[in-house]
């Protein structure tokens, strides 16, 4: 639960948040125009703390996108309500429906959890980082171009010709290698290591410890029989990372370096903690990585593309446009673009792979007892009566 300072009424909160979300769409790229959100009951009544709906109390606003986490929430006495449209058609399917909800205030919106995001930033700010500003470690000053509002934390390395745009903040402990440009306005978090050439757009986040543009991992193997050894010759790595605007890299994250061409991670995705991205991969543009993914070297991704936890691209693996891969699922070879979600090793359509998965589980044992008594030369009636008796066992 978080507490407000002060009380606040339910009508100003919301107008705060529906402009602090149009605006931020914009800069994303999205629509120029509000969002409506519709207040049913009282616009003046006061916010005293945001919540869950487990957590609420008199004075809570709280958002629920279930029937039974708005009756958990409403039972709790909560000030305010945020539901979606299709919750509140099922509440309220008229007048009378509404009426009998009780004296609740309700906030009717697209998305519950989003304008609950923005009403969270509202309260508790940008959640900047009050590092101490100190002057970083300089390889070469006058190569370097520090735009104006940059600021940095204790114990930064920025080697020759970095460049790095306007409200950017560096972490402390972050390492920036000769030639690393950064856009207007990042946050790069403590302990970040970005080698030498990689490029970040504007409005990124990198969290702490993840490491941009480390080597790839690539060796040619010279066999060397008559000392019984395999010698695995090592690729350096001369492309670099490229990383466009508005993308979020989690913790201890790794991205390679490619070859000679370049890693690229498209505008607007989302990497969680724990991601190894290999050397020469493309990723598109608004894709979400979950964590423990691992892409190998030449994967190719489309834009908008989920790839949920554990979830691994085999070399030079591809997948479509809008494509979700389900967690711990491997794409060996190419998955077509569309709006569907895979599963499996190999991937397979969802549905297909879950089919199978019953047959094997219910069907094989039967059709592996009846080749045995096949084999064993049984009657055909001594089989069906086998396998009438198994299947009253289960």
């Amino acid at each position: 639960m978080i507490k407000l300072t002060s009380p606040k009424s339910l009508s100003s909160i919301v107008e705060q948040a529906s402009v602090k979300l149009s605006e931020a769409l914009s800069i994303l790229g999205g629509p120029d125009q509000r969002i409506p959100a519709l207040i049913h009951g009282d616009g003046e009544a006061l916010v005293w703390s945001l919540s869950s709906a487990s957590e609420a109390q008199e004075g809570s606003l709280c958002f629920a996108v279930k029937k039974d986490f708005f009756i958990e929430a409403r039972d709790k006495g909560a000030a305010a309500i945020i539901v979606s449209s299709e919750l509140f058609k099922e509440l309220a399917p008229d007048q009378a429906a509404l009426k009998a909800l009780g004296p609740l205030n309700l906030v009717v919106f697209i998305e519950p959890r989003l304008l609950f995001s923005v009403v969270l930033g509202l309260v508790g700010g940008d959640f900047a980082p009050d590092w101490a500003v100190t002057e970083p470690f300089f390889k070469d000053r006058a190569s370097c171009s520090i735009e104006a509002g940059v600021t940095f934390g204790p114990n930064v390395y920025l080697g020759a010709q970095v460049t790095i745009g306007r409200g950017t903040k560096i972490g402390p402990g972050v390492f920036l290698d000769d030639g690393v440009s950064i856009g207007q306005d990042c946050l790069i978090h403590p302990g970040a290591v970005l080698r030498f050439g990689v490029k970040v757009g504007n409005r990124c986040q990198i969290h702490a410890n993840s490491v941009i543009g480390e080597d790839g991992f690539g060796y040619n193997q010279v066999p060397c029989p008559e000392k019984g050894r395999l010698i695995h010759f090592k690729n350096p790595h001369l492309g670099t990372v490229i990383i466009e605007d508005d993308v979020e890299i989690g913790a201890l994250t790794a991205i390679d370096r490619g070859l000679v061409a370049d890693t690229v991670i498209g505008q607007g995705t989302k990497i969680d903690n724990l991601v190894q991205i290999g050397h020469n991969c493309q990723i598109g543009r608004d894709c979400v990585v979950v964590s423990q993914v691992g892409a190998a070297g030449h994967s190719q991704v489309g834009d908008r593309v989920f790839l949920l936890g554990q979830s691994g691209l085999n070399h030079g693996a591809k997948v479509g446009h809008d494509a979700i891969i389900s967690g711990q699922s491997g794409v060996l070879g190419q998955v077509p673009p569309g709006k569907n979600v895979w599963t499996g090793t190999p991937v397979k359509p969802q549905r297909e792979e879950y089919t199978t998965q019953v047959m094997v589980k219910n069907d094989l044992p039967k059709w592996r007892k009846f080749l045995k008594l096949f084999l064993k030369g049984q009657s055909w009636e001594d089989i069906r009566k086998a396998m009438s008796a198994d299947g009253e066992k289960n």
